[in-house]
């Protein structure tokens, strides 16, 4: 499982720069493409593809740079900051409603430890599992419904923490549209740093977990 998850952190990563470089060079007149050109059908499917494709597991980060790119960082950060609840809401009831049995005894729910979790400790567990950085958008969604944390933190912190995580990839995609290399050069600083400190969170989870089994 933890190969599976490099594995799609490095297509998230290489779809993202590939965006990001054709973006690039288009806007810089090095080549035309069509694509790039805004008109209404083109903002409803984008739109359209930021709601449908992270509940099939599509890397949210690279739909955040899309939306970034179609709309200016504002309208898509509102874009974006709409669309996670509805993402948080209908996983929940997915979840509960058609696989909790069927997640309880997958091999993601016996890494992460979904059940073990006392009432307790809810809420610092659904934050610190939100935030970790080697878990995809999606499966965070879907797990932690599963593990009877209250709809309340899954929705609340959920909304708060994935919108905040979103915001830097929505902008990216709108330097990269805009030829902002300034904002282009800071995001390249700014994500490393922000990695490192999703890494001591994701440390702090763990013995989270080992304070729970001891």
């Amino acid at each position: 499982m933890p190969n599976k998850f490099k594995f799609y952190r490095y297509f998230a990563l290489l779809l993202i720069c590939f965006i990001l470089v054709i973006v690039i060079l288009s806007k810089s007149g090095l080549i035309e493409l069509n694509i790039f050109k805004h008109d209404l059908y083109k903002h409803l499917m984008v739109i359209a593809s930021v709601f449908a494709l992270p509940f099939l597991g599509f890397p949210f980060s690279a739909l955040l740079v899309a939306i970034g790119i179609e709309f200016d960082y504002i309208i898509g950060l509102v874009i974006v900051v709409a669309v996670i609840p509805l993402h948080l809401a209908i996983s929940f009831w997915i979840v509960n409603r058609f696989f909790r049995d069927k997640i309880k005894y997958s091999p993601l729910a016996s890494r992460f430890r979904i059940f073990d979790i006392s009432s307790e400790k809810h809420l610092e567990y659904t934050f610190i599992f939100m935030i970790l950085p080697v878990v995809p958008y999606a499966v965070k969604n879907y797990l932690l419904p599963a593990s009877g944390i209250p709809f309340r933190y899954y929705f609340i912190i959920g909304w708060i923490i994935q919108s905040a995580l979103a915001a830097p990839f929505v902008i990216l995609g709108e330097a990269a549209s805009s030829l902002d290399y300034l904002v282009l050069f800071a995001l390249l600083i700014l994500f490393p740093t922000f990695y490192f400190v999703m890494r001591k969170l994701k440390e702090r989870y763990y013995k989270l977990i080992a304070k729970k089994e001891n």
